[in-house]
């Protein structure tokens, strides 16, 4: 008798998924950019290291941990939005924004050492995001 299995992956996708989402608070614009970004800024950042012959695998790692910092962070502002009732989930769009400011920020970087020129007002809009949304979760 042959099992069909597509119901297991389809419940362990699903039910992953669906824990992602909650924790994140939901899958929308803002994380989306957050995530096209932050992996824009990992893959550039391997590339400017191949381009600087400085490849280190224990680099790459600690990168890949910083990211998975970084999601912990949303993790948490997330929550305690939840636990203060802020129904506009403010602690957690300062947070992703912040973050987008400094991954921004860091993919420039990496550009730079690639030798690609980037306008100005790029990187001052990215600096203005990042410290405009410092300021805000100070405050918290």
């Amino acid at each position: 008798m042959k099992q069909n299995t597509d119901t297991l992956y389809t419940s362990i996708a699903g039910g992953g998924i669906s824990t992602i989402a909650y924790l994140f608070g939901g899958i929308d614009h803002l994380l989306t950019a957050f995530i096209i970004i932050m992996t824009l800024d990992y893959f550039t950042g391997i590339a400017a290291a191949f381009y600087d012959k400085k490849v280190n695998s224990q680099t790459a790692f600690k990168g890949l941990v910083k990211k998975g910092a970084m999601f912990s962070l949303i993790i948490v502002a997330n929550q305690a939005d939840i636990i203060f009732g802020n129904e506009g989930q403010f602690a957690r769009y300062a947070m992703i924004m912040f973050l987008i400011g400094m991954e921004g920020i860091s993919f420039f970087e990496n550009l730079g050492r690639l030798g690609v020129q980037v306008p100005q007002f790029v990187v001052d809009r990215f600096a203005q995001l990042k410290d405009e949304n410092n300021d805000k979760t100070n405050q918290l």
